[in-house]
């Protein structure tokens, strides 16, 4: 098993548009919630969450016994696995899609199966034919960005054991799954702090289940797994949604805009409801941006993806600018 491949992080003065973080600052309540928290970092956090569980249980219209905490969405993601999985379980991840999926599953010597999305999308058969242990969702699914149909995924829940669907940029689209967690009591949603909330240094997540799945997630949870400034700016996070709303506006403009620019230049590009852009590149592409201090991801070599492709990050649009500058170069095209 590898290990996971965080991709490229250069020192000085680079634009990351690699990482699908949120590029703006936290809103001032959050800066001072994290700085008051300093004042209590020698004591342990309440180890069962209960003021960050009951502002998550408001935020979503769930019950706080719906809800289990990990450090970061990834962390859960082991969990799920840790708690469903035997030794040669038939687990389902669709592909192209997020690799720590593979290795989580991997851990647990699962035996993998690996359908490939068609034109972005999937259909319900081999989940039909194959019945796994368990099926990883990504929706909206990264790197392709596309969501998956309500149908299809009620499908495949009927179909598996158990159902995983990363929702890890649901705030960045329209769509979303949550409540299918009241309908089939086998499904699992997770969701971030990283992304819309933009606190992914601060490696904050959760998931949405039934009462006892959330319960046997917690029974495996280390203790004191979010630190104590964790816990007090993803409360704070929650209380100053609109600033975080106003935020996601001005990144699916973005998205919309880099999106259009990049068809323009002549690029295949995936329609997306997340908050970054997957385009189809030539060989080389990826190193002439880092040479001219734009950091990317590529993806060339993820299964269920033939060929070079490139993962654009939605920043600041000075720094998406800068970006189409440098693929406009290589193009021969002028950006709008």
């Amino acid at each position: 098993i590898n290990p996971y491949d965080a991709g490229v992080f250069p020192q000085g003065e680079v634009i990351l548009l690699n990482s699908n973080e949120n590029p703006y600052e936290p809103s001032e309540e959050v800066k001072k919630a994290y700085l008051d928290s300093l004042k209590r970092i020698n004591r342990y956090p309440d180890a069962s969450y209960p003021a960050l569980k009951k502002a998550i249980s408001e935020y979503l219209g769930v019950e706080v016994e719906n809800l289990a905490l990990g450090s970061g969405s990834s962390e859960l993601i082991s969990r799920v696995c840790e708690i469903i999985v035997e030794e040669l379980d038939k687990v389902a991840i669709p592909m192209p899609s997020y690799s720590l999926y593979l290795t989580y599953a991997m851990l647990r010597d699962a035996s993998l199966l690996l359908p490939i999305y068609e034109r972005y999308s999937i259909t319900p058969d081999f989940f039909e034919e194959e019945k796994p242990k368990l099926s990883i969702i990504c929706s909206p699914n990264n790197p392709t960005g596309n969501c998956i149909d309500r149908k299809i995924a009620e499908k495949i829940a009927e179909n598996s054991g158990y159902v995983l669907i990363d929702e890890a940029y649901a705030e960045f689209s329209d769509k979303n799954l949550l409540e299918m967690v009241q309908e089939f009591e086998n499904v699992i949603i997770l969701r971030s702090f990283s992304k819309f909330f933009g606190l992914a240094g601060l490696r904050i997540g959760y998931a949405v289940a039934s009462r006892e799945i959330a319960e046997a997630l917690e029974k495996v949870r280390l203790p004191f797994a979010i630190p104590t400034p964790g816990v007090a700016t993803a409360i704070a996070a929650l209380r100053s949604l609109d600033h975080y709303l106003d935020l996601r506006r001005r990144i699916v403009e973005e998205r919309e805009r880099v999106s259009r620019e990049l068809k323009r230049l002549g690029f295949e590009v995936f329609p997306s409801d997340a908050n970054f852009v997957l385009f189809r590149a030539e060989k080389g592409l990826f190193e002439k941006l880092l040479q001219n201090g734009v950091v990317v991801r590529s993806l060339s070599g993820l299964i269920g993806l033939e060929g070079e492709y490139i993962r654009m990050t939605i920043g600041k649009r000075v720094e998406n600018d800068r970006a189409l500058e440098v693929l406009e170069s290589e193009s021969g095209k002028s950006p709008a």
